[in-house]
């Protein structure tokens, strides 16, 4: 796959398999959950090597890690145009949320900002139905 190894990473069939997921399936997936979706196509793929090649491709960054708001579980997103994210406090859940990054945050002279995010939190409206927020 092109966009491996424009980041420097040899393809493999579990990372191309794994970043195809990502990028067909804008869910914001955790670890368990891109496991056990490609497992019944792919019975050799482990968890470890689903974990060790999300780890590879944000290193690389090809896509963002999200920390979940219980620090439980880490999220992944694959995304061509920056956004931020929207958690719902209630079920975790991440939804893009569109953005214009044209006023930047004014930086101490010699910095650089390498990356910017924004995560939005509150509660989506599932979890606003059922419960007084």
């Amino acid at each position: 796959m092109d966009m491996l190894t424009a980041h420097g990473i040899k393809p493999s069939a579990q990372r191309i398999v794994i970043l195809g997921h990502l990028m067909e399936h804008r869910v914001h997936p955790t670890v368990d959950e891109i496991y056990t979706s490609l497992l019944p196509v792919h019975p050799t793929l482990s968890r470890t090597t689903v974990y060790n090649t999300l780890k590879l491709l944000s290193g690389a960054g090809v896509i963002k890690a999200i920390a979940s708001e219980s620090g439980e579980s880490t999220r992944w997103d694959f995304s061509e145009s920056p956004h931020a994210h929207f958690l719902c406090s209630g079920c975790g859940s991440v939804t893009d949320v569109p953005v214009c990054f044209s006023v930047l945050p004014a930086v101490p002279p010699g910095y650089v900002i390498a990356e910017m995010g924004i995560t939005v939190k509150g509660w989506c409206p599932e979890c606003r139905e059922r419960q007084t927020v």
